[in-house]
């Protein structure tokens, strides 16, 4: 018979793994719950974006250079490349904030800022030159690396620029990552494979100048790699003949030991 002390001992430490098991369960279930969630947010993004229509106007990135034309005053005319932060200065109004920006939409705020200096503030933007347009496409591809973007590129043939993705690669579970603006960027999750499988590519979207693509492992390649990376690397063994001499229930003779 246990002794009552030994019993109560033996029971508070049931309870207590019962309850950490429990807190720990709780836990995962709800960062299992969050990350469906993200997952969810990030695949309804990307299938907004492939059910546009057709990509929206231009919008200016760092190092763009663009040329400011006033009708009335063209003394004030200037080329200007924009700094790594998005922005220039022009005479009277100082600085400008021109990143993310469309042509349209800048010209009207320009023209709105030098009314208090000029009678007909009249002005014309252009881009003189555009900054390298470049995506980054990592993961499970065959060339990861920098590949310039071409107008209109989609996902798919960003891909498939890299070289397509491995046996290894999950085309069912591609990310995006861009760059909105903000402290957060925006996380885009595709099916590419089921484009495929329909022929359509409806749910592929274009991509923009610093979009980063990734491919990530299959759920097996996955399992492969921690098989590969945490047992079978770790055993001290280099072939099957090692195994076999390790494992064998009959000790290694040397056939040539007489």
């Amino acid at each position: 018979m246990t002794p009552p002390r030994l019993f109560v001992r033996s029971l508070c430490r049931t309870l207590g793994a019962a309850a950490l098991l429990s807190t720990a369960l709780a836990t995962f279930g709800c960062a299992s719950s969050e990350k469906r969630a993200n997952m969810d947010t990030a695949r309804a993004s990307a299938s907004a974006l492939s059910g546009a229509a057709a990509p929206g106007p231009y919008t200016l990135q760092p190092g763009d250079e663009i040329s400011v034309v006033f009708f009335y005053n063209h003394e004030l005319d200037t080329s200007t490349k924009l700094r790594p932060d998005g922005r220039f200065s022009l005479p009277f109004i100082e600085e400008v904030d021109a990143r993310g920006r469309s042509l349209p939409d800048l010209t009207a705020e320009l023209e709105n800022r030098y009314e208090p200096f000029l009678k007909h503030p009249e002005i014309t933007l252009n881009v003189a030159s555009y900054a390298s347009q470049v995506i980054f496409v990592g993961g499970e591809v065959r060339q990861p690396g920098v590949i310039p973007l071409i107008p209109g590129m989609t996902v798919l043939q960003g891909v498939f620029a890299a070289g397509g993705w491995q046996p290894t690669g999950d085309a069912k579970k591609i990310v995006v990552v861009r760059n909105q603006g903000t402290s957060e960027p925006l996380l885009l999750l595709v099916d590419l494979h089921q484009g495929l499988d329909e022929l359509a590519g409806s749910l592929d979207f274009p991509l923009q100048p610093k979009d980063m693509v990734f491919v990530p492992m299959t759920g097996i390649a996955k399992a492969n790699q921690f098989i590969r990376q945490y047992i079978r690397d770790m055993l001290p063994i280099q072939s099957s003949f090692n195994l076999q001499y390790l494992y064998s229930n009959t000790p290694f003779t040397n056939p040539a030991t007489p």
